[in-house]
């Protein structure tokens, strides 16, 4: 559920010690002394700024885990279960040397001083928020001297904008400095958008006058409005999520972005700052995806979910749209029919690219594991082109790992077994994994579903591809390209660009990829090529009885959908340039 911590690259996971990211404010440290377990919430720049319906989750988390662990040894031994839970709580002060027991703290006192001299009910008011509570307690100190000392994040200040009356911030920012002609200016600039206007409002106060939450705090009091409207800061929305745990706890894959994107609407900014993405980010994602409100959400879950700083799961996106008032509908519906074990599984191919990606980029070279790829139909002429283009290697690779992440099964499994075939056993063992969890795109799934005349997929052309291999490494080149050149199925231009290649099968690669484009006369007359000679008439025979089943038109189908979806963002993103 939560994300293991690392530090200097070490996961902080030790004996009697684990330390865990809630997310990019909250860490949990638990920790085993003897018999007791102590568990810490650790906010990165104030614990005046804990927000306490994480806490008392947390807490909750913990409770259930440790039931569940008794009750299973109950179990074992044959024990009767007792309704008693199997410890007590207690909760110290800073110093962790005072503890009161939570039967003494859950008595109405409203104070519960240490020896220290400090309120040890304060902490316990923490770990023990009551559910949809959405004011505070009558005995609400608000925002602590420490955390009043803080500059607001963005996603603070996204939460304030949220839940503040337009003319209230308003007047608080004139009140604060900030001239009428800049509230102008942004109504001018976000027509409409009362949110992104108070938002962007409590921006230009926190990036141009460098506010704090003390001059927030005093500029409410002294226009006689409770100091109370910052503590909504320290609030999350209570989620009543009817999704199982099980898919909430995966990180969306591709397909579940694609088809959430153009159902989220006009939210992009807020959506943006929840998930923890800079302004600078979003506005950049505005700017590249202009006026295309999908690709501009899709751009925005991508960039937040390619950060593994906190696992990037369906349960944070689904907290993320109840925080900023969308709700989770849309959500639930696009991941009702999803199966759990395909979201695993591509996590874990995902984890494994995502480990030894510096490997991969830095040290391999990949023409024959192209080659190899190409011949079992998982990439195109037109992928191979278009990772080829790049002029360094480790964008070419990067290009690749792009492709393989994307396209899941089988592209994963023949990539691994390209690695071992090619030189690169340590990576391909470090790769391999068991992947039959792993279910194809639903374009494969719905090919597999369907007879051979349901894809346009020229047979000619699988036939080819998949003696890819054999016919780079086992022909020579020039009298089949004189024959072509003769049938005027390639130009002498062509003939001159085949013979470009420095080695005799990238001059073959140069011809196979030249045929791969042309038409079944084109396919027919390399045919007669090899015929011509004798050395090659078996190949011929071989090419042209090659088996083509539907799983090899719905793969290759595959890779020209991929392409086609690829060509419609670079043509949207060419026209807004």
């Amino acid at each position: 559920m939560w994300t293991l911590k690392q530090y200097d690259g070490r996961k902080l996971m030790f004996s009697g010690f684990v330390g865990l990211s809630f997310d990019k404010e909250h860490d949990i440290v638990v920790c085993v002394e003897g018999n007791k377990i102590l568990l810490h919430l650790v906010h990165k720049r104030s614990k005046g700024l804990i927000i306490p319906d994480i806490a008392t989750g947390v807490r909750d988390c913990l409770f259930v885990t440790l039931e569940r662990i008794s009750e299973f040894y109950q179990s074992s031994i044959h024990c009767k279960a007792s309704s008693k839970l199997p410890f007590h709580t207690e909760y110290s002060c800073s110093k962790l040397n005072c503890f009161i027991s939570e039967n003494k703290m859950a008595s109405d006192t409203e104070e519960c001083i240490c020896e220290h001299g400090e309120n040890i009910k304060n902490s316990w008011s923490i770990w023990n928020k009551k559910r949809e509570q959405k004011q505070c307690d009558a005995n609400c100190p608000g925002l602590s001297e420490d955390a009043l000392s803080q500059i607001p994040s963005d996603k603070e200040l996204l939460r304030l904008s949220v839940n503040c009356e337009t003319r209230m911030l308003h007047d608080l920012a004139l009140h604060l400095g900030m001239e009428e002609m800049v509230w102008n200016d942004m109504e001018y600039n976000y027509p409409g958008n009362a949110q992104l206007v108070k938002f962007f409002t409590l921006m230009h106060l926190k990036e141009n006058d460098e506010i704090r939450f003390t001059e927030l705090d005093n500029g409410l009091r002294e226009m006689e409005i409770t100091p109370h409207k910052l503590c909504v800061v320290r609030r999350i929305k209570q989620v009543k999520s009817s999704i199982p745990d099980d898919i909430l706890d995966c990180i969306p894959s591709d397909e579940i972005v694609d088809r959430l994107a153009p159902l989220i609407g006009k939210i992009v900014f807020q959506l943006g700052i929840e998930l923890g993405l800079s302004v600078e980010e979003i506005e950049s994602i505005k700017e590249k995806c202009d006026r295309d409100l999908t690709a501009q959400n899709k751009e925005v879950l991508f960039t937040w979910r390619k950060d593994r700083t906190v696992k990037p799961t369906i349960r944070v996106l689904e907290q993320a749209f109840v925080n900023i008032g969308k709700g989770a509908r849309c959500l639930k519906e696009v991941v009702k029919d999803v199966d759990p074990n395909t979201l695993k599984a591509v996590e874990i191919v995902t984890d494994r690219i995502r480990e030894n990606e510096n490997r991969i980029i830095q040290d391999i070279q990949i023409s024959q594991i192209l080659d190899h790829m190409m011949t079992h139909l998982v990439i195109s002429a037109d992928d191979r082109l278009d990772i080829e283009h790049y002029p360094r290697h480790a964008d070419q690779n990067k290009a690749l790992l792009d492709i393989v992440i994307k396209r899941r099964e089988p592209a994963y499994s023949v990539f691994v077994d390209g690695l071992r075939n090619y030189g690169y056993e340590d990576i391909a063992n470090d790769l391999k994994c068991v992947t039959h969890d792993i279910s194809p795109s639903p374009t494969l799934v719905s090919a597999e579903n369907e007879g051979l005349s349901d894809w346009n997929v020229p047979l000619y052309k699988v036939r080819l591809q998949k003696n890819y291999l054999k016919v780079i490494t086992d022909i020579q080149h020039e009298s089949i390209v004189d024959h072509l050149i003769s049938r005027e199925v390639v130009s002498v231009d062509d003939g001159e660009k085949i013979e470009s290649g420095k080695t005799p099968q990238e001059k073959n690669r140069n011809l196979m990829d030249m045929l791969l484009r042309k038409n079944e006369r084109g396919f027919n007359e390399f045919l007669k090529a090899l015929r011509k000679d004798s050395i090659y008439a078996d190949l011929a025979e071989q090419i042209e009885k090659t088996e083509v089943t539907s799983t090899d038109m719905a793969t290759l189908h595959k890779c020209n959908f991929f392409e086609k979806e690829n060509f419609t963002q670079q043509s949207k993103d060419s026209l807004h340039q």
